[in-house]
């Protein structure tokens, strides 16, 4: 049933919700209560441990281990005929853990559930010889080939098969791409971020901001936590799922990933793009990495990477002229270390990574003068008088006996940097600067254990840490802190029942906490500058989080506020379960469950600290005929205009004039933006979730194998475990709670925007049971050497936890006041009291899972010589995506001018605008075509190159993206490419080691070994076209969170507008094709009579001296958006040529050393960010003023590994 529950009075809370007053906890006993549940989650995890070690079959479950990770093959003689009953032996070669198997009548054989690593394959048979395979990479979620033939002799004669089987995957239909331990440690890593890795690989786009990783000590700016994602095939950033060790690595709250993992400890990584295993859910793809295990050999590494920023090339846009470059350091140091403990039984592998990065940035700001804070106007001031206003004009002197009464500004002007003058001195916008460094810390480690219990039972435990830390200084000199904290652990035991069952149970928890925090220089007078600054009613009085000072400022200056309110949130996720394999004849099957309990805490206040703006004031509008006396006259009808009517001006030697700005400061009259919340909107949520599934490798011929598998997964909605929480609901227009408040307004009771007579269940959004996924493949081998591969699969996705902030706006749980032409003394005045009627936010509760089909076809060809070649197709068509958008904006006409429209008609005219709205209205579609060659490491050569042509549509990029919403009734006009739709993109990477040297091909003496042996060089090429960008206007006035669209001028193009011969960084595209409005005049001011021809060819008449509700001094019509859909500009490509090389020296026969330089863009070449698309900014618009990327930089290493 849509909407609320036709239950009188309030719901009964369900068994979990909980009922606890947690909601107003302390920091102290709220941090307890977290450390509780830690300790709770690892007494669980140890108490399910001697489980784990006796399960044949625990009815809890595993959904997310590492998928298919399995060996299989074929055994046959040298006629080609099938091998039944040979003995396969498969033997772990860092530890010698073993496996064993026979193959099948049909001469196949299969062992699943493998751990990643590098093997080795005996074969017996009576009657033949006994064949091995000494090297056979086991690479995680893929199914290894070890096919062998047999030659006739005994069983007491080896033979060593020298030539590997083909990388052909003829197992299975998934669409991937793997990245060994030698890609990971030698490619050049920028800022050592394991995501690069995915960019390897066709179909994957990172964030517009650049190369991942790096983003943050490159350009010395905060990366937000959202940062750690990529997209892959059209999938948003938030659909991608990470793993490692079979353990989700994700955030519940913007399903990014949750830590950054050591590259030293990581053994594999692998990027599941499509058809991928039942046994992964909750994403549309799959980053699944694995942490290296202790062997039987003791092992290691040290590093230490170093970057300078002497060696850095200039930016593009700082050249010489402009001063000196920003001093930048960053190291980053660490190492690892791994062995037994017992040999063959029990390994231990370990690692620590620390980084240290700072950057010197001149952060600036335009600051009023003292003279200016007190409410004079200078004479030598930047900031231009207007003419007259209604009449009347701005003096610089200052009525008599004027003061600064405004008791914000008395507590915030001693806290200003004194200045004598405004003048634009800094980079041609400020005056005042401060050079202060921006720092980006971290320290990260990883523990891991392997214990080979029997020779059929096997444990893994694995701990990992990831503390990070950045400081970004402000020009005031307070700062804004941004710690990330993410922590990871999985117990895992393998139990083999047979040789060809096996149970595998798995208990994770993962830890994440991101928040955004202003660092206070002090806590202000007697301890709270809220209570300092005389403001009442907002949350910095009772919130000691949010203490800090109040952003109160005048008009084009900056001010010294503290920000407007920390952000974040703290989680844990509990995570068992349990799956099980068996091979039977042609079936290698697997089943398992999985179940996860999700903690979360969160909070999202604005304008805690209060909030207001000081401008000009502005005369009142009278009836037509009237003329006021003064700017304070109230007869005539007076209305609007800055000040409030009757306060707009003072007598100054007989001649009335309006106060300006600095006055206004002065008395605190804030003009606009007087906002401020009280409450807050922490909440605490929890929600369990479920999953089963199972899958089929079916051998149903030699050459054809079938891939069959079906998930059903159920994720409980989040609910605030107090019941604060609520919604605008969309059918009746009422603001509905899950537990009715007590303290509701009655000014709120009185406008009847509250239901009173139902609520809704916990969560707010109806629970979805329908999660079924089907997915199945095929893979065919016409002959050998060449598989035909497709599959279809669909996928639901999470519910970003970022978007139950909507349930937390609802008045009376969290107030937002708006005001203005009010004095500060009013602010902010009691909301029980206040007869304001603040909009809602509104989250619906029929909104679906987020549900995405997808489906491809490839065919790989193995080229010999460790050559393979694969084309693929993939597709997808997403639904009920997470979609915001303002549901009571003015309703819009698209691509008809009306005639006759005197108001804006809202949907609910019981609010204002504003009523920002969760929904899952998102759709999405994508297609690209591929090909790929990769080459398998032989004679020093190894790489990977692809090519990728696609196209991405969707009607919203990100839940966020409220601004990309056109049209909140017509969704279908906001369909148009993606904001990481990449139409061509190209890469290559590999490495190749020198011939030279000792051991090689040429020049073995010790000089050319000295000289020219152990050199390696390891290239990162990426090339791809532009993003595309939004070309907006500006003056409307239809809704809050909408972006103006611009409209065609008559007789041009979008087209014609990206045409011509001065195209470049300058001008990107001709503005000129672009109008504010859909008339030839650009202005159609109150008075006038506008006609002219809409770029449809429609004429238009807008008369503008009988009505003024589609007229506007800056934009004619104010309530009618623009027809120029969403991203309609398309950005600069991308060529990007980073370089790694490596000179290996070995000092002892265990132990060599490394040293290794790495150019990012070694070419220098400029990486541009998009233009300007708003063409009301006509000194910036169609201009390229930034880069994405830096100019070419170096890093110097040296590695010690043994």
């Amino acid at each position: 049933m849509h909407g609320p529950h036709k239950n009188i009075g309030p719901c009964v809370p369900a068994p979990d919700s909980g009922t606890t007053k947690e909601s107003t906890l302390n920091p102290i006993s709220h941090n307890a209560i977290l450390r509780t549940f830690r300790r709770s989650a690892f007494a669980l995890m140890l108490a399910a441990a001697p489980v784990a070690v006796l399960s044949v079959g625990a009815p809890s479950a595993w959904g997310q281990a590492s998928a298919s990770t399995d060996a299989a093959g074929t055994v046959t003689d040298a006629t080609g005929a099938k091998v039944p009953g040979a003995t396969i032996h498969l033997i772990n070669n860092g530890t010698k853990a073993e496996r064993t198997t026979k193959s099948n009548g049909s001469g196949d054989w299969s062992i699943p559930n493998l751990p990643p690593a590098n093997y080795s394959i005996r074969v017996e048979k009576d009657g033949f010889k006994t064949s091995v395979i000494p090297s056979l990479d086991v690479q995680i979620g893929q199914t290894a080939n070890g096919s062998v033939t047999l030659a006739v002799g005994g069983t007491n004669e080896t033979v060593e098969v020298s030539t590997l089987p083909p990388q052909l995957q003829t197992q299975e239909a998934t669409v991937g791409q793997v990245i060994d331990q030698k890609q990971i440690n030698d490619l050049p890593l920028n800022g050592r971020n394991v995501l690069q890795l995915a960019t390897l690989a066709p179909g994957v786009s990172p964030p517009q901001s650049g190369q991942q990783g790096g983003s943050a000590a490159q350009t010395g700016t905060a990366s937000s936590s959202r940062n750690l994602y990529i997209t892959v095939d059209g999938g948003r950033g938030n659909s991608t799922n990470y793993v490692l060790d079979g353990t989700y690595v994700r955030s519940v709250r913007f399903n990014n990933m949750s830590l950054l993992p050591n590259t030293d400890t990581l053994q594999e990584f692998n990027l599941l793009r499509s058809t991928f295993s039942t046994e992964y859910g909750q994403g549309q793809a799959v980053v699944s990495m694995v942490t290296k295990s202790g062997t039987n050999s003791i092992h290691g590494s040290g590093y230490l990477f170093a970057r300078n920023g002497i060696f850095d090339a200039r930016n593009y846009f700082q050249p010489a002229s402009t001063g000196p470059k920003p001093d930048f350091h960053r190291w980053q140091f660490g190492g690892t270390f791994g062995g037994p403990i017992i040999k063959d039984h029990l390994f231990v592998f370990g690692g620590y990574e620390g980084q240290r990065s700072s950057k010197q940035n001149l952060y600036t700001a335009l600051f009023p003068t003292q003279n200016e804070l007190n409410g004079t106007w200078e004479a030598n001031s930047s900031q231009a008088l207007p003419g007259n206003n209604g009449g009347f004009a701005y003096n610089k002197a200052n009525p008599a006996g004027f003061t600064v009464t405004n008791k914000v500004a008395q507590v915030l002007n001693p806290t200003y940097p004194v200045l004598n003058s405004d003048a634009l001195t800094i980079n041609g916008s400020s005056n005042y600067g401060l050079t202060l460094p921006f720092t980006d810390n971290y320290d990260s480690y990883t523990v891991r254990g392997d214990w080979n219990v029997t020779s059929k039972n096997s444990l893994f435990g694995r701990y990992a840490n990831y503390n990070a830390s950045q400081i970004t200084p402000t020009a005031t000199g307070s700062s804004t802190s941004n710690p990330l904290l993410g922590r990871n652990a999985v117990l895992g035991d393998t139990y083999l029942i047979t040789n060809k069952i096996v149970n595998e149970v798995r208990i994770g928890w993962n830890e994440f906490y991101n928040i955004t925090l202003g660092v206070l220089q002090s806590a202000g007078p007697n301890g709270n500058w809220a209570s300092a600054e005389g403001l009442t009613n907002v949350t910095a009085l009772t919130s000691p989080r949010q203490n800090g000072r109040a952003s109160f400022g005048i008009a084009s200056f900056g001010n010294v506020g503290d920000g407007s309110g920390d952000q974040g949130g703290h989680e844990n996720v509990l995570s068992i379960g349990d799956s099980i394999s068996d091979v039977l004849g042609k079936h290698t099957l697997k089943a398992g469950f999985q179940f996860q309990n999700r903690r979360l805490w969160q909070i999202a206040d604005n304008n805690s600290r209060g909030a207001a703006t000081f401008d000009n004031c502005t005369t009142a509008t009278y009836n037509a005929g009237y003329t006021p006396t003064s700017p304070n006259d109230t007869g005539g009808g007076a209305t609007g205009g800055n000040c409030a009517v009757g306060n707009k001006g003072y007598q100054l030697n007989g001649v009335w004039y309006l106060y300006n700005k600095f006055q206004n400061y002065a008395r605190g009259m804030c003009t606009s933006g007087c906002n401020g919340n009280a409450g807050t909107t922490l909440g605490h949520y929890r929600d369990n979730t479920y999953g089963v599934f199972v899958s089929d490798i079916w051998t149903i011929t030699p050459k054809l194998t079938a891939n069959l598998g079906f998930r059903w997964e159920y994720n409980q909605p989040f609910h605030e475990q107090n019941g604060l929480e609520g919604s605008l609901d969309p059918t009746t227009h009422l603001v509905t709670f899950s537990k009715l408040p007590a303290n509701i307004p009655q000014a709120y009771l009185n406008a009847g925007i509250i239901d009173t007579q139902h609520t809704y269940q916990p969560g707010i959004i109806q629970p979805f049971k329908k999660g079924f996924m089907p997915r199945v493949g095929l893979a065919y081998e016409m002959h050998p050497g060449t598989v035909v591969r497709a599959g279809y699969g669909i996928y639901f996705d999470n519910l970003n936890t970022n978007e139950l902030q909507f349930t937390r706006y609802a008045a009376p749980l969290y107030f937002q006041q708006a005001f203005s032409n009010v004095t500060t003394n009013q602010l902010y005045p009691d909301p029980l009291t206040t007869t304001q009627i603040p909009s809602p936010f509104s989250i619906f509760p029929f909104n679906k899972q987020p549900l995405t089909q997808e489906w491809n076809a490839s065919l790989q060809q193995d080229l010999g010589h460790g050559l393979l070649m694969e084309l693929a197709y993939t597709g997808s068509n997403s639904h009920h995506m997470w979609k915001r958008y303002d549901q009571n904006m003015c309703q819009q006409y698209p691509f008809v001018v009306p005639a006759n429209i005197s108001v804006c008609t809202r949907a609910n005219p019981k609010f204002g605008n504003g009523i920002l709205t969760s929904s899952t209205l998102g759709a999405a579609n994508f297609n690209g075509g591929s090909i790929k060659v990769e080459k398998r490491q032989s004679n020093g050569l190894y790489y990977l190159g692809s090519y990728q042509w696609s196209k991405n549509l969707d009607n919203i990029s990100g839940e966020a993206g409220a601004n990309d919403s056109s049209y909140a009734t017509t969704t279908a006009f906001d369909h148009s490419y993606s904001n990481f739709d990449v139409r061509n993109r190209a890469v290559i990477s590999g490495g190749y080691e020198l011939p030279f040297g000792k051991g090689k091909e040429f020049l073995q003496g010790k000089v050319a070994t000295a000289v020219l042996g152990g050199w390696s060089f390891q290239p990162a090429i990426q090339l791809r076209t532009g993003y595309p960008f939004n070309i907006t206007g500006s003056g409307c006035s239809f809704a809050s969170y909408n972006t103006c669209r611009a409209f065609l001028a008559p007789g041009r193009t979008i087209a014609s507008s990206f045409k011509g011969s001065n195209r470049g960084i300058s001008s990107w595209f001709d503005p000129t094709a672009y109008s504010q409005d859909p008339n030839t005049a650009t202005v159609c001011a109150p008075g006038a009579n506008c006609t002219g021809t809409a770029s449809n060819g429609q004429a238009v008449a807008v008369n503008c001296t009988t009505s003024t509700s589609y007229c506007s001094a800056t934009r004619p019509q104010p309530f009618l958006q623009g027809w120029v859909t969403r991203n309609t500009g398309r950005g600069p490509g991308t060529v990007s040529f980073d370089l790694s090389a490596i000179k290996n020296f070995k000092v002892y026969e265990r132990f060599n050393m490394q040293f290794r330089v790495e150019a990012y863009n070694v070419i220098n070449h400029g990486i541009f960010s998009n233009p300007s698309g708003a063409i009301a900014t006509g000194t910036s618009v169609g201009k390229i003023t930034g880069t994405s990327m830096d100019n070419r930089s170096l890093q110097f290493a040296i590695k010690g590994t043994f």
